[in-house]
């Protein structure tokens, strides 16, 4: 009896796990049903090394659908046409740019979508109906897989190198070459005090040097300051030669000026009055002598006259009345 109670526990149990499982099922193909999807093409130029259907497409880094199909181009073999599904509300745009990322260290490789502007709008459809094409970049891991078979290349020609380069006869030089340096390092620690007495003489030297320079500095700095009241001398003769020596130059110049106007003037009055001169000159002249003569004569009257009235005035006025007063 409590084995068969225990068995219908039993069948109980597992036939509720099995109706939970079963309505988890349709709940998770309910939402894949209620989900709206939209699909975009890719076109890559090189491999899609690492890519797989079922491969994520992130935007900006967060997971938004995945990769539906994956086929040769028609037109171009040498292309891969990529199928994308991606959630409706993904802000997809006309510019959106496509590429091809690889997920950490495991290969696995994913579609990135980014960029794109609010002013682009949505991706249109194919002139024959076909699925919006969004434009593809070359990323850093398509890069690396198309430049790895030169780079491979290149490793294995140096490589030969090296091993041509490191063949018996070269590792005996530089065997020799090791020898020589040891040898060449012991002489120089025998010879350390000489060295370093090398090394205090430089030092001096580079004292006196200094000191050397130090002297031609200041005899810069000396002529620089010489030259300074040269140029300042100079700059004062400039201003003398552009000021004073200037005014007086104008100075003459004007003065010259005036003469000449003077001249032109005499020039005119003489030629004006030339016959007046003339006759001046004839006559004029020797009446003139005479009346400075007779001028000159009374002059000297009148001052004749003048010194008799200083002296003696009641003489000059009354005359000589020797027999004086006669009293009545």
């Amino acid at each position: 009896m409590e084995t068969r109670a225990n068995h219908v526990v039993i069948g109980s149990f597992v036939l509720v796990v099995v109706i939970g499982l079963f309505g988890f099922v349709l709940w998770l193909a309910k939402i894949e049903i209620d989900q709206e999807f939209a699909y975009y093409r890719v076109t890559f130029v090189e491999a899609v090394s690492g890519l797989s259907l079922g491969g994520d497409v992130r935007y900006n880094g967060i997971p938004v659908g995945a990769v539906t199909a994956i086929e040769i181009a028609r037109d171009d073999p040498s292309k891969v046409q990529v199928t994308l599904e991606v959630a409706r509300e993904t802000p997809v745009r006309a510019d959106t740019v496509a590429k091809l990322e690889l997920q950490g260290i495991t290969g696995v490789a994913f579609i990135q979508l980014g960029g794109g502007s609010a002013a682009a709008g949505p991706p249109k459809p194919g002139p024959n109906g076909e699925l919006p094409l969004l434009r593809s970049e070359r990323s850093a891991i398509q890069a690396f897989f198309a430049g790895a078979p030169e780079l491979i290349n290149r490793a294995i020609i140096l490589v030969e190198a090296v091993t041509k380069l490191a063949n018996e006869d070269n590792r005996e030089a530089f065997g020799n070459i090791l020898t020589n340096m040891d040898d060449l390092s012991s002489r120089l620690a025998k010879r350390g005090p000489e060295l370093e007495q090398m090394l205090g003489d430089l030092q001096q030297i580079a004292g006196q040097t200094n000191q050397l320079m130090g002297r031609l500095n200041s005899l810069i700095d000396g002529a620089d300051a010489t030259l300074s009241v040269a140029r300042g001398t100079l700059s004062a003769a400039d201003s003398l030669m552009e000021g004073e020596l200037r005014q007086t130059l104008s100075d003459l110049s004007a003065a010259s000026q005036q003469f000449e106007a003077v001249g032109k003037e005499l020039h005119t009055l003489v030629a004006d009055n030339r016959q007046g001169l003339t006759a001046f000159s004839n006559d004029g002249l020797l009446e003139l002598t005479r009346f400075l003569e007779e001028a000159r004569v009374l002059i000297s009257s009148a001052s004749l006259l003048i010194e008799d009235l200083q002296s003696d005035p009641a003489q000059f006025l009354f005359g000589d009345q020797g027999g004086g007063f006669e009293a009545k």
